[in-house]
């Protein structure tokens, strides 16, 4: 089996609620999907969907990039087109986002061809993943209503975005979503670098009475010390996310104590493999690790449910992001159900496109290259 053709387009998929878009501009998500032709008719597919930092890149430089390589792949295996590709991409968040699609696709060829789904190749032994449910609220008072609402639909753990301008309100709302699900459920909080080193510290002291599973990068990126010092300040365990991109990430977080878990998005690790070595680094030095989706359509999150059955069972995953999108471009949507997500135990990543969809939401990005 080898490459005769990749394809890509571009889509830009409106985001249901206009509200979750902080600037009006990023109303909406891009992506670029790649199709991976193999000679005997197998198709792999992916997606490259870059985030951050600094200025949102085009998904235009995605294709250039892509197309500038593309040549390469042809006529070789696709795991052997996917190292090489690897190896051309650049290093930026960019190149990582990119190396991500071309090895989703390339895990869906060879499990299609193979007959087997891509958790099996990573060596997963779970059917199914719990998901985090993600609240949206103005107040301690919704908070505590959509976390009920949460649990009567399946969810054991639930995920609050803080960052109000008052810290006693952001304890407010946890003390109101433990009052509002009882003790057994998991609450996790993020305050996606939103507090200073000193505010943090304040925070966490009065959020300790309420048995958060972790609180997530309370500080920048950047400030490694800072984050240092507020876990060794509190029994609250915190977790690394925006500081973890790649294995080396990872590393520099670990040796300065930082964290007690690291949030991983494949994205951002440059691919499966890469994400599952820093989830398999995390085990080896005693840290939990979680899979979370860079808002991706349902392409990369099939991706991220493969890889959180790749280390035995799995913890709660953010992944039910698909249902922010006004499509994820499937026919078999990535919808949780009781909390959790079915593992599709059929061949490749599992999914179904929905070409209807990607032919509403593309954009006037688009190539192929062919041998």
């Amino acid at each position: 089996m080898y490459i005769v053709k990749l394809e890509w387009r571009g889509v830009r998929i409106p985001l249901r609620d206009l509200d979750l878009a902080i600037d009006p501009r990023k109303a909406g998500r891009n992506a670029l999907i790649i199709w991976m032709h193999m000679d005997n008719g197998v198709v792999g597919f992916g997606e490259a969907a870059p985030i951050g930092p600094g200025r949102p890149p085009r998904i235009a430089e995605v294709a250039e990039i892509l197309h500038e390589l593309a040549p390469s792949a042809l006529g070789l295996h696709p795991a052997i087109a996917f190292d090489v590709l690897a190896a051309l991409a650049p290093r930026s968040n960019v190149g990582d986002a990119l190396r991500f699609g071309l090895e989703t696709a390339a895990f869906d060829a060879m499990g299609k061809n193979a007959g087997r789904p891509i958790t099996d190749l990573l060596g997963g032994v779970i059917d199914w993943v719990p998901m985090v449910a993600l609240l949206d609220f103005m107040n301690p008072e919704e908070a505590a209503i959509q976390a009920r609402n949460a649990v009567e639909r399946g969810y054991e753990c639930i995920k609050a975005s803080l960052g109000f301008r008052d810290p006693d309100m952001d304890v407010e709302v946890i003390k109101q979503i433990r009052s509002a699900v009882g003790d057994e459920i998991a609450i996790r909080a993020d305050a996606d670098e939103g507090w200073t080193t000193e505010r943090a510290l304040y925070t966490v002291e009065r959020l300790q009475p309420f048995g958060l599973e972790f609180l997530e990068q309370p500080v920048i990126a950047e400030d490694l010390s800072g984050l240092a010092r507020i876990r060794n300040s509190t029994e609250v365990p915190i977790a690394a996310d925006e500081v973890v991109g790649t294995l080396a990430d990872a590393q520099k977080v670990v040796s300065a104590g930082a964290a007690d878990v690291l949030v991983v998005k494949a994205a951002k690790a440059g691919g499966i493999r890469h994400a599952q070595a820093i989830m398999l680094y995390a085990a080896q030095n005693n840290l939990r690790s979680t899979v979370a989706s860079s808002l991706e359509t349902g392409i990369g999150l099939a991706a991220g449910l493969h890889l959180s059955t790749s280390l035995g069972k799995a913890s709660a995953a953010s992944l039910g992001t698909g249902t922010r999108l006004e499509s994820d471009l499937l026919l078999n949507p990535m919808i949780p159900v009781r909390g959790h997500i079915t593992v599709p135990h059929v061949p490749g990543l599992g999914i179904e496109l929905d070409y209807e969809a990607i032919d509403r939401y593309t954009t006037n990005v688009m190539g192929v290259i062919a041998g």
